[in-house]
């Protein structure tokens, strides 16, 4: 079995006792220290984690809400060309009618003039042929005087 030796028992207490003391003084307090010092740098740590979270957080929904902004004033602007390009093309198109059929109107009035140039040619011809004939018929020579008041008349009984 095993032998007490009290003497020995004494020395050991008292040695670990000493022990105790020198470890509290020299290196439970430095370890406390740095166990104390590691347990705070993890709390902050866990802190700035968090607040660097919630302000990602907070950047995420700002970058959201101003992309939905640029994509709804996007939207806008596109349906403000469509519209801006709509207009533009039916005015266009409107002055492209209003010019044919100002177009159309001066061929009409040109054609209208011509027209009635040749008419007034074509008579004027057909007195002359006339007095030609008569004056050929009748033997004798018209003057110019004569000539042109025939004409006129002859002008004046064919437009009534």
């Amino acid at each position: 079995m095993m032998d007490i030796h009290p003497g020995l028992m004494i020395w050991t207490i008292i040695s670990f006792v000493i022990l105790l003391a020198i470890l509290k003084k020299f290196a439970w307090g430095p370890i406390l220290k740095a166990l104390d010092e590691r347990e705070l740098g993890i709390k902050t740590n866990i802190e700035q984690a968090r607040a660097a979270r919630e302000e990602a957080d907070k950047a995420l929904a700002e970058y959201k809400r101003k992309l939905a902004e640029a994509q709804a004033e996007a939207q806008a602007v596109v349906s403000k060309s469509r519209a801006d390009a709509e207009r533009v093309r039916e005015d266009l198109l409107a002055k492209s009618k209003e010019e044919a059929q100002g177009l159309v109107e001066r061929a009409r009035r040109q054609i209208e003039m011509e027209t009635q140039a040749a008419l007034n040619s074509i008579r004027a011809e057909v007195a002359d042929l006339a007095v030609n004939v008569a004056s050929k018929a009748i033997g004798k020579s018209l003057t110019p005087d004569v000539h042109s008041r025939l004409v006129a008349e002859s002008l004046a009984e064919s437009r009534n």
